[in-house]
């Protein structure tokens, strides 16, 4: 059996993805299964709900299974167990980490583009699979949302290209599904802070200095903007558990596309000012244009550190 997944902290892009890739796999006759390692956030709820999709199960350990990775190819981001599990391959949009290492070659595929579902969207069209209607709804909708309706620097002419020809299939407007989606991912309630800060977040490492990123997007910044001093006491609880240097909470309002960055510690607000050439004032900084933790906000806080 070969398991499918995506990373910790799953966005909409990784659950659909390793949906639709089981489904590519088992054409191609083998024998798998579409799992995930996190919680599910109320936008992916609402895509599956959309679709008629059951959320995958929840695999706590990757132990002992043959593995397929969708959506990233950072040991800290795999799933636990991964260290005594068989990756047979990787399939991704990010940056090339350099950090798995196998004992056979596998299936290793990575391009620039704005969103997983794009390349699998061109596997399919490479075998000439044909694509059911709710596999194009699920690409569609990681495209929309791994690139903030294009909007995002990390989008391309291919993640539009293919998301038009998705949208076709499915029969869907990108505008309308796009505002439902980002409704949905703005809905906050019932949601502990602490959980919203870590919904999408993510560790990196620049030397020897380890810090972590979380992320929200929303179309209604104000309601978390006015938890900030529950936010920044939180974020520095979670640096010390993490047992991390440095910890940023950005808040990016899709529709204005701009980002509220946190800082909590003398140590954040240094880094984070002259990363961005901004001030900071009463622990944010404002940066406009800025949507994008993995080509602006990534980039900028690893070349001053």
């Amino acid at each position: 059996m070969l398991y499918i997944t995506g990373h910790k902290n799953p966005d909409t892009d990784s659950i659909v993805s390793s949906i639709v890739m089981a489904d590519y796999f088992q054409k191609l006759g083998e024998k798998t299964k579409s799992v995930r390692v996190g919680k599910i956030n109320k936008e992916t709820k609402f895509v599956l709900k959309q679709a008629g999709a059951k959320p995958q199960v929840l695999i706590k350990s990757l132990a002992g299974k043959q593995v397929f990775l969708v959506d990233h190819n950072e040991l800290k981001q795999i799933g636990d167990g991964a260290n005594k599990a068989e990756i047979l391959g990787v399939l991704d949009h990010h940056k090339l980490s350099g950090e798995i290492k196998t004992n056979k070659p596998i299936y290793f595929r990575i391009e620039p583009v704005g969103s997983t579902c794009t390349l699998i969207f061109k596997l399919f069209q490479e075998k000439k699979f044909v694509l059911s209607k709710n596999q194009a709804f699920l690409l569609l909708c990681g495209i929309i949302s791994d690139t903030l309706k294009f909007t995002s620097p990390t989008a391309t002419k291919q993640d539009v290209k293919i998301a038009e020809k998705l949208a076709k299939i499915c029969e869907q407007k990108i505008n309308e599904l796009a505002k439902k989606m980002f409704e949905a991912k703005s809905d906050i309630s019932g949601i502990n802070l602490k959980d919203l800060i870590l919904m999408d977040y993510k560790d990196f490492q620049e030397g020897k200095i380890k810090f972590g990123i979380g992320v929200c997007e929303t179309i209604i910044p104000v309601t978390i903007l006015k938890k900030k001093e529950k936010i920044l006491s939180l974020l520095d609880i979670i640096k010390k558990q993490k047992k991390i240097d440095l910890i940023f909470f950005g808040v990016v309002d899709i529709i204005k596309k701009q980002t509220f960055l946190f800082v909590s510690g003398v140590r954040e607000k240094e880094i984070a000012e002259k990363a961005f050439n901004k001030k900071e004032k009463d622990n944010l900084i404002f940066l406009t244009g800025v949507v994008s933790r993995k080509k602006q906000i990534v980039p900028s806080i690893i070349n001053v550190l």
